[in-house]
């Protein structure tokens, strides 16, 4: 069992938004990765002596600015993109929607159901494409907040449907059973039956 749990909660659905997400920073690291190689052909010995004479003590320097350069770029983009994705959890439990992040694992969005008043998925047709989108949480207090790539939205709608809906059925239920302001029964401890029967001798 999760510490983080409440009582009484459990974990219906847990997942990383979907790996679509991935497929710009894998793209633009491969680039890189086949700019630096390119690059490092051209500082071979032999071909650095034919398009640049006169710098052979400077090869050194180039390839080290080239390798540098080369990580700089993949950590800027590529890296942590994949890093983000890897550390990012969504997780849907009976009473909250909770975004985790980070090696560590910490939260840094947390939504309980009773504070949702609509909950919406959206899709683009890339999204549609994977089975991917976006889950729209209109609050009742704040503003609206969003799960980006959600992937098998279809599920994890439903899911968090169902979940929110029990949340909020037991929340009227609670409601209805405490006694209101004013509810004279509610006050005095009586019955329908026996308020029926004092109107009767009244």
């Amino acid at each position: 069992m999760h510490k983080w749990l409440l009582p009484g909660e459990n974990v219906e659905i847990r997942s990383r938004p979907h790996s679509r997400v991935l497929i710009w920073p894998i793209t633009v690291g491969l680039f890189i990765v086949l700019a630096g190689s390119a690059g490092f052909a051209r500082l071979q010995p032999a071909q650095f002596a034919q398009w640049a004479p006169g710098f052979s003590a400077w090869r050194e320097t180039f390839v080290v600015v080239l390798m540098s350069a080369e990580a700089l770029l993949l950590w800027l983009y590529p890296l942590r993109r994949v890093w983000r994705w890897t550390w990012t959890k969504y997780f849907l439990t009976s009473q909250r929607l909770l975004v985790r992040r980070g090696l560590f694992g910490k939260f840094t969005a947390v939504y309980g159901l009773e504070q949702i008043e609509e909950v919406r998925p959206t899709q683009n047709w890339r999204q549609k494409m994977v089975g991917s989108g976006d889950l729209k949480l209109y609050m009742y207090r704040g503003p609206m907040r969003t799960l980006n790539e959600v992937p098998a939205l279809t599920r994890f709608n439903g899911e968090t449907q169902q979940a929110w809906t029990k949340v909020f059925r037991a929340s009227m239920a609670s409601i209805q059973q405490t006694p209101q302001p004013g509810d004279y029964a509610g006050e005095v401890g009586m019955t329908e039956k026996e308020l029926r029967k004092l109107g009767r001798d009244h």
